[in-house]
């Protein structure tokens, strides 16, 4: 049974898990590449978790929130179709919060191309900060998931596309204010994929640039410019 391990050791191996995933994918991370990144042993891993797939679940649940990892340590009950189903309607019930599914129904209408820009920025921002706040559970899903099974219809299905659903519906009924001709669902898609790439995906370049550290501002511009226009 593993030992209980100080919370900042098991912080550092969240970390040292996710870029082994991120790097290997699931399949092809051992134990010996997560040992290797923290410069112990294998052994020492065994000692705070009995399993790989714990270690997954572990990551996916905790590592973005090392400060809530349980106090008696990682506990051989991790579940990772439990965890990404969680993660999945985490993600889903925020951008369902940021005024995707209220300001449409019909108790909103915009008067300007202006306006619904300032629209596409506000919510655009949101989901910049709910997917950045959860970047290392959905850069781990993202690599990992179409390797196992069970978690690809859950992370892709209930994940990635409820959110392209939400965005698909939003720019379905906003449609009169959009200044570009083209299919809603690919625009959805994009919107994801953009802000995915700078949530999520940009702070796990190999070798990053000098970035600002918040892009949420630039992303909501962009995405702004491509379906109204710049501002006035």
């Amino acid at each position: 049974m593993p030992r209980t391990t100080p919370p900042d050791r098991l912080s550092k191996l969240l970390d040292a898990a996710a870029a082994a995933f991120v790097e290997h994918g699931f399949q092809h991370t051992q134990m010996d590449d997560i040992a290797d990144r923290l410069g112990v042993s294998k052994g020492t891993i065994y000692r705070a978790v009995d399993s790989k797939e714990t270690l997954f679940a572990a990551v996916i649940a905790w590592g973005d929130t090392p400060d809530q990892l349980p106090s008696d340590g990682l506990a051989p009950t991790g579940d990772a179709t439990a965890v990404a189903t969680a993660v999945a309607t985490e993600l889903a019930d925020a951008v369902a919060g940021l005024e995707l599914t209220t300001i449409v129904a019909g108790r909103s209408r915009l008067r300007s191309a202006d306006a619904f820009g300032d629209e596409i920025e506000r919510v655009t921002a949101g989901l910049y900060q709910v997917m950045r706040s959860r970047r290392t559970a959905i850069m781990v899903l993202d690599r990992c998931a179409c390797e196992i099974p069970e978690l690809t219809a859950i992370w892709f299905g209930e994940g990635r596309y409820a959110l392209v659903d939400l965005w698909h519906d939003y720019l379905t009924r906003r449609s009169t204010h959009l200044t570009i001709d083209v299919d809603r669902a690919i625009l959805a898609r994009t919107i994801v994929e953009l802000v995915t790439t700078w949530a999520v995906k940009m702070p796990w370049d190999p070798a990053p640039r000098p970035y600002p550290d918040d892009t949420s501002t630039a992303c909501a511009a962009m995405i702004r410019h491509l379906l109204v226009g710049p501002a006035r």
